[in-house]
């Protein structure tokens, strides 16, 4: 017994992490960043590939299926991961407890998911639907054995080897979509890349973190855990369920090919962001936690979680509106052009959103999750009503609504997050100041770059304003006030991040 538990604390012990924290962290970041550079490199190569091989109608019909899976995906970690990352103090039984539920959900919803299979393929009436949704929910299985590995790993601030992890289950089962689409399977490549990823990251992980857990527990002490993950499951179901209302709806009554068009738009903008925020968000989850009882290091560390994802977020996701049509032309092809208007209102989506959506780290961090869940109801509600308003107007509508709706409630979810929390309204709109100044005038730059260089080929233009909005946007950084300083901070947390020692903080 002691030599489990011996064990266990190699897997779970937070000392070393804290005791070097500001280094550790952006240093995992760092190391998260350059996985999903690899990631985003591959998953941008194979998407003019498969775009080509494959047509809108079959990418849109898994997307129809994965409108389903992506509500599940809310509650397949049942919020335990986060709530293993967030507690303080953790001893192997509770996690141990924590795996076997997390395993028993997984199994649960995939049996769920075949039953109702029937089920979703009336809903978009198409039968083709009904094998697609019983091999995906193989997914959830893999997804429910590697919860509590990767959380574990998540606490020691392992996202280096977890982003390695990723890009070799990303490359894995990208070249078997491209080689089965080769072979005339059609959308059952896209399908079986959704499963060979998720066995690929639950092996990998399960390699990195070689912790067996023993049987279930009854005194572990797990109720409260189980409680924080409930509100969270509860709280990420609706926000899932949000998400996926646009395609639920598009592909009920507009069909498989606009479903394909709106959601290759989506991916192409989003894939990308998720990939530049990935390492940060699973690195500052896990700073935060350890912060949460020293309010000024707390304030500091999430000022520049917020100015790193608005760095990233804010310029490229308006440099991909302003060039809606070379972007879909250069990537996608000839073929789908007709997803053009769903880049540019996407490219203002991921402008915005990404920023915004760091209150959550701010509510789970501070184990707000009762306030996280009221949050995600009220976002579903005002979505709700936008979505009845937009869908007049076709796919286009339905798109404008879901980020209409996140405009409208952008401050008041701000404001109701910080409550009660070491950080304000201030501390954000301060740490977003200088990039939103900077890319407006990026942005204002490229529309008259664009009278000038009106429509006509790719890689002329996209290269013009891409030297152009950089040499915009970072001039406009530094002469604002404070804006070198902010450089040469950031600069300077790089490199120490990157020596094998650093200075005390």
């Amino acid at each position: 017994m002691k030599q489990q538990a011996d064990s266990f604390e190699r897997f779970a012990e937070t000392h070393a992490a804290r005791a070097d924290l500001k280094r550790k962290a952006v240093r995992g970041a760092v190391f998260m960043a350059s996985g999903s550079g690899i990631e985003f490199a591959v998953r941008l190569a194979s998407i003019p590939i498969l775009a080509r091989l494959l047509s809108p109608e079959q990418f849109g019909l898994v997307a129809m299926v994965t409108a389903f899976t992506a509500i599940a995906d809310g509650i397949k970690d049942l919020g335990l991961g986060a709530a293993t990352v967030q507690r303080q103090g953790i001893d192997r039984h509770q996690v141990t407890n924590l795996f076997w539920v997390n395993t028993a959900a997984g199994v649960l919803i995939a049996v769920a998911f075949c039953a109702l299979s029937d089920a979703i393929a009336g809903f978009y009436h198409d039968s083709r639907l009904v094998q697609i949704s019983i091999v995906l929910s193989f997914v959830f299985v893999w997804s429910g054995l590697s919860v509590q590995h990767e959380a574990l790993m998540n606490r020691q601030l392992r996202q280096g080897e977890l982003a390695m992890i990723r890009v070799v289950a990303v490359v894995v089962s990208i070249g078997a979509a491209i080689a089965l689409a080769l072979d005339g399977w059609g959308y059952w490549a896209l399908v079986w890349r959704e499963v060979i990823r998720s066995a690929v990251i639950a092996v990998g992980v399960w390699a990195r973190c070689p912790w067996i857990p023993g049987l279930p527990c009854a005194r572990a002490g797990t109720g409260d855990l189980l409680r924080f993950g409930g509100e969270l499951s509860l709280t990420h179901l609706l926000i899932s369920a949000i998400l996926a209302a646009d395609r639920l709806i598009i592909g009920r009554f507009f069909g498989a090919g606009a479903v394909g068009l709106y959601r290759q738009a989506q991916q192409l903008l989003e894939a990308p962001i998720e990939q530049l925020n990935a390492p940060i968000r699973g690195v500052s989850m896990s700073a935060l936690s350890a912060l949460q009882h020293d309010p000024a290091r707390y304030r500091r560390y999430y000022e520049k979680i917020v100015l790193l994802v608005a760095l990233a977020t804010i310029p490229l996701g308006l440099f991909a509106a302003v060039y809606a049509y070379e972007v879909t032309l250069l990537i996608l092809g000839p073929s789908w052009t007709d997803a053009t208007v769903f880049v540019m209102i996407f490219g203002i989506a991921v402008a915005v959103r990404p920023a915004v959506a760091t209150s959550a780290l701010v509510l789970i961090s501070c184990g707000h999750s009762t306030r996280y869940l009221i949050v995600a109801i009220a976002h579903g509600a005002l979505l709700t009503v936008f979505l009845f308003l937009g869908i007049r107007w076709g796919a286009e509508g339905v798109a404008v609504a879901h980020v209409g709706a996140s405009l409208v409630l952008m401050v008041p979810k701000l404001y109701y997050s910080f409550v009660n929390s070491p950080v304000g309204l201030g501390t954000f709109f301060g740490a977003v100041r200088t990039p939103a100044i900077a890319a407006g005038v990026m942005v204002a730059g490229l529309l008259v770059l664009r009278e000038l260089m009106p429509l006509g080929g790719t890689i002329v233009p996209l290269s013009a304003g891409a030297a152009v909005g950089g040499a915009l946007y970072l001039g406009t950084w530094l002469l604002q006030p404070g804006g070198r300083a902010q450089f040469d901070a950031l600069a300077r947390d790089l490199v120490a991040a990157l020596r094998r020692r650093s200075a005390p903080e």
